[in-house]
């Protein structure tokens, strides 16, 4: 029930029996979305409720009048047609997959089995006729009424219980960018705040915080590894959360946490909860070694120390022991910019998390298409105005020799790959650095 048409739909339709939902989502599918509009006036009662016959009735009237069903049809060709229950199920399958040879035969039956219970046979005629264009596409009801109890649930959770329902759905998606993607666009829309991931507050998958906040897991950073998040979540669970990043560093299994997930964490904000140190300094490097490197050397040489004491036989009485190993000293350098920011953060995590690009272009990209509707029906064989992010390039050359250049635009809704050949080539490869 969340597409666009459907969300339409269902406004005009205001359900208020769990039956209704159950024939929405068998109608809405190729052919017999045609029938929604009047199943809708229908039970407004703007529109008048005909039957062919008015023995259908028992069977049509939950739906108006209107075949929706595939047991409709098999219950109403036993009742018009003197159908046995393996003649109606032989029908079904003849329907769904367009065997008409057997459908001919079964036709033949159906009128003089309606006959012989007195049908006029141009409304049999009809009837047939109706159940050709529509059956093809026709829903068994036990399955549309799965559906539906399961639509009818996620809409009671995402409409009492928001936040934790969209952190499940988001969860859901992990590893789907595109999915995960638009299911942020519709956190926005919702009012939620989708906030980055958090070494102090973030779970393993997305988690919704005390302020009804949805945080990012740490288990959807690229290079974290299960096992280093597990370990994180566990130290943090049993010990409290972490006062800085000396203080994580010393208490994490460095071997388990190790170089590469300290950067993927960093890239990804995990660790601006901790202020007074922002992302740049950590891949900043001084005497040959980054401020990554010297928090791991700093924090094997407490374990050593550690180590040492307890292995001590006088260990107990070493109270000088760990506290003169000087912590590493963050350089006082410039922040990144959020271009810079936000590339890192795509890079692993597959998307823009605390921001986007084109955010400090809000006024331009006002005034430009979103990608996502270029290829709209009504949009063929016009000319609009398009802005983004060029997220890739390359550099090709034809059968005959000329070269020509390939590249993506990235903007809120959607990517487009756009390829340059002769004149365009030679007048705007260098713009893309090619």
């Amino acid at each position: 029930f969340e597409s666009d048409g459907m969300k339409k739909y269902m406004k005009e339709l205001k359900p208020d029996r769990f039956d209704d939902l159950i024939a929405m989502n068998a109608l809405y599918r190729p052919g017999p979305i045609a029938y929604i509009p009047n199943f809708i006036a229908r039970k407004h009662g703007t529109e008048e409720i005909k039957y062919d016959l008015p023995e259908v009735e028992e069977y049509l009237g939950e739906t108006y009048g209107i075949t929706v069903y595939q047991e409709q049809v098999m219950l109403l060709s036993q009742k018009l047609g003197n159908f046995t229950k393996g003649d109606a199920d032989v029908l079904r399958k003849a329907m769904g997959k367009k065997q008409i040879e057997v459908l001919n035969k079964m036709k033949v039956k159906f009128m003089e089995g309606g006959a012989s219970n007195g049908h006029d046979t141009k409304i049999l005629e009809k009837i047939w006729t109706d159940w050709e264009a529509f059956a093809q596409y026709a829903f068994n009801k036990s399955h549309s009424t799965c559906y539906a109890f399961v639509a009818y649930q996620t809409a009671f959770l995402k409409a009492h219980y928001t936040s934790e329902y969209m952190a499940g759905v988001l969860t859901s998606q992990l590893g789907n960018i595109d999915k995960i993607t638009f299911f942020m666009e519709e956190c926005k829309l919702l009012g939620l705040n989708v906030k980055g991931p958090d070494i102090n507050e973030s779970y393993k998958r997305f988690s919704v915080n005390k302020k009804k906040e949805i945080r990012f897991g740490l288990g959807g950073i690229k290079g974290s590894g299960d096992a280093a998040i597990d370990a994180i979540i566990e130290e943090r669970d049993k010990n409290g959360p972490f006062s800085d990043i000396f203080d994580f560093v010393t208490r994490v299994n460095l071997r388990t946490v190790n170089k590469k997930t300290l950067e993927s964490l960093t890239y990804a904000g995990a660790f601006d909860c901790f202020d007074d140190i922002h992302r740049a300094v950590y891949f900043h490097e001084t005497e040959g070694s980054t401020f990554i490197e010297k928090l791991i050397r700093y924090a094997n040489k407490i374990a050593e120390d550690k180590a040492s004491a307890q292995n001590s036989l006088f260990g107990g009485f070493e109270t000088n022991s760990g506290f003169d190993i000087q912590k590493p000293k963050s350089e006082n350098i410039e922040q990144w910019g959020d271009i810079e920011k936000l590339k890192y953060e795509k890079e692993v995590v597959g998307f823009y998390i605390s921001g986007h690009p084109l955010d400090q272009f809000s006024i331009e990209m006002s005034l430009c298409r979103p990608l996502d509707q270029l290829f709209e029906p009504d949009n063929v064989n016009r000319e609009f105005i398009v802005g983004g992010v060029i997220s890739s390039v390359q550099q090709k050359q034809s059968k005959n020799g000329n070269p020509f250049g390939i590249f993506k635009i990235e903007d809120y809704t959607s990517s487009l790959e756009i390829m340059l050949f002769g004149k365009d080539y030679v007048e705007f490869s260098n713009y893309l650095g090619l």
